[in-house]
């Protein structure tokens, strides 16, 4: 990690599913404001739902830093719960 991705806001468990939302937005943030790249991805980042409903089972996303290339996932277990936002895939 660098100076640029060293102050990234991690979630080690998601409890709730608006934690992960917010987490979302977060990421939809770092993506459209600080130049993070989306390299890997289920679905349309944001776009988690349909009609309602949870597009899959597991929702995830990867996401490199545009000075080091340092990779952050997100993941989701929407079927059990769960999930994080960690450094690394």
């Amino acid at each position: 990690m660098c100076n640029y991705c060293g102050d990234i806001y991690l979630v080690k468990d998601f409890y709730t599913p608006r934690q992960y939302e917010r987490t979302i937005e977060y990421i939809q943030e770092l993506i459209n404001q600080k130049g993070y790249i989306l390299v890997d991805g289920n679905c349309e980042i944001g776009k988690y739902k349909k009609d309602g409903k949870w597009v899959d089972d597991i929702i995830y996303y990867a996401i490199k830093c545009p000075k080091c290339g340092q990779i952050f996932s997100c993941v989701a277990n929407t079927y059990r719960g769960g999930g994080s936002f960690r450094k690394g895939r």
